[in-house]
Formats: structure tokens, sequence, C-alpha cells
């Protein structure tokens, strides 16, 4: 079994759902950022999902967008990315992190280069959204990750419209988690409803015991406790944004601000 996969399995044991906050590196300041994410890990994080600043975040709904372009007002470094993660890592020596980022950066900055980079502060998985799952397994064989990849899990999607065949092969070469997008579109867009997808998430928990986790228009209690009704966990982030977004003028504050929210939005 895949250490990451173990790892989240052990987490939802401890509180029978895995918690999955997403917060964009840099907005409103690398400072900060590190603060909110030490408060995610305090207020019951499975694992946080750190978003790497892009120009053209593809996944990513507006406000996503808008945290991306404060961020970038700064000039961003990977190295001060890299050293976030590593003060992280000392703090928190068991905490698995995640990244999430567009494959640019990874091209940038070399893929083995960096998932073991990555892996050496504390990341233990990542997901690429602009990456197929056809053009992963190239990239797999073509920079020779085969053993970095048995430490940092490469996280796949599935969509609602995921063909059944492509689903079955994402689910077969799962590690760590699977991120099951709930709906067409791009993050904190639209309503928040699983039943459309009760068939496709039979299948993928009938197919595997890699814990599913589902992502896109989750804000709320209500919501969340939707999700863990049908999966092993959730994913929220638009509303982490939102909430810094309308607490800019007391920038300072915004880490306490989103502590103390996490106890009534989750389950």
């Amino acid at each position: 079994m895949h250490p990451m996969t173990r790892l989240m399995q052990e987490r939802k044991k401890q509180k029978n759902y895995l918690f999955m906050p997403y917060i964009a590196y840099g907005d409103p300041d690398s400072k900060i950022t590190y603060e909110i994410i030490c408060k995610m890990v305090e207020g019951g994080a499975s694992t946080v999902e750190i978003g790497l600043p892009f120009t053209d975040p593809v996944a990513d709904g507006p406000t996503l967008e808008r945290a991306f372009r404060r961020s970038l007002k700064h000039e961003f470094k990977m190295a001060d990315v890299l050293a976030m993660l590593q003060k992280l890592h000392r703090k928190y020596p068991t905490f698995p992190f995640t990244i999430m980022s567009y494959a640019n950066l990874f091209f940038q900055a070399g893929f083995k280069n960096l998932l073991e980079k990555f892996y050496d502060f504390g990341v233990n998985a990542v997901i690429i959204p602009d990456i197929p799952f056809d053009e992963k397994k190239y990239i797999i064989e073509r920079e020779n990750l085969g053993d970095v990849l048995t430490r940092i899990a490469w996280i796949d999607l599935i969509t609602p419209t995921t063909p059944t065949k492509r689903m079955q092969e994402i689910v077969r070469d799962a590690n760590g988690f699977i991120y099951l997008v709930s709906y067409r579109g791009v993050t904190g867009q639209k309503n928040f409803n699983l039943k459309p997808l009760k068939p496709l998430i039979k299948a993928i928990r009938k197919a595997t015991r890699v814990p599913l986790i589902v992502g896109f228009g989750i804000k709320d209690k209500i919501q969340a406790g939707e999700a863990v009704r049908y999966a092993d966990g959730f994913i929220m982030g638009s509303v982490f944004h939102e909430m810094i977004e309308h607490n800019m003028e007391r920038a300072p504050a915004i880490p306490h601000e989103i502590g103390w929210a996490l106890p009534n939005m989750l389950p």
C-alpha cells in the first residue's frame, strides 16, 4: 500500500471522514498563508492542499483566479514555497501536505527534482489538473519518476464526464486518494449536489479501497455532511479565499478568522 493511501485511511479512522482544506500560496502574502495553514492543521485537516499561483488556472473559478492574481502581485519564487514547506514540516513533522500546481511549474523546475524536494519537506501528494491521465503515464516514464512516486502520490481526478473505461484505469492505478470533481466546470461555481453522481461513486468505491474525496462547490457544514454521506471526505477552497477577500483591510486577522470559523464548517 502506498504511504499516502495508508495515511489517509488512518486519518479517516480518527474522525470518520477526511477534511482537505485548500489555500492558495501568497494570498494575501506568504506570511499569512503560513499562519492560515497552521490554523487548518490544528483545526482538524487530514491534509492541506496548497495551491501554487499560476497565470492560467484552467480548473479554478473566479474566486481562486482573483486569489492567484493577488498572490502574483508579489514576485513568486519556488524557493519561497519550499522555505515555507520546510518551516511547516519542522512544526508538523508527521503531517502530510498536498501541493496543487499546474504543469508548467513542474516542467520549469524539473519533475523529479521538484517532487523530491516536495517530499523532503513533508509533501505526500501532488495534484496537476492540466495533465491528463495518458500524458501522466508518458511523463512518469520519460522523467523516470517511478521511484519518487512510491513516496509521493500523484493524484488523479475523476469528473462526471470521465468515461467508464478511463475511470476504471484511473482507479486501478490510484494512490493516496482519488479526487472526485462534483460537477462540470470550474471551482466554486455551482450548487453542490452529489445525488446525480451516486452511480459513479458506487462504482469507484466498489473498485478500490483508496479514499475518495469530493471537491468543487463545498462551502458549508451541510454540503460537507452530504459529501461524507457518499464519499470518504471533502475539499473546501473557494470559501476561504472569499473570507480573505472580504477581510483584506484587516489582513493580519485573517488566520484567526479562518481558525475561528472552521469548527462551524465541519460535519
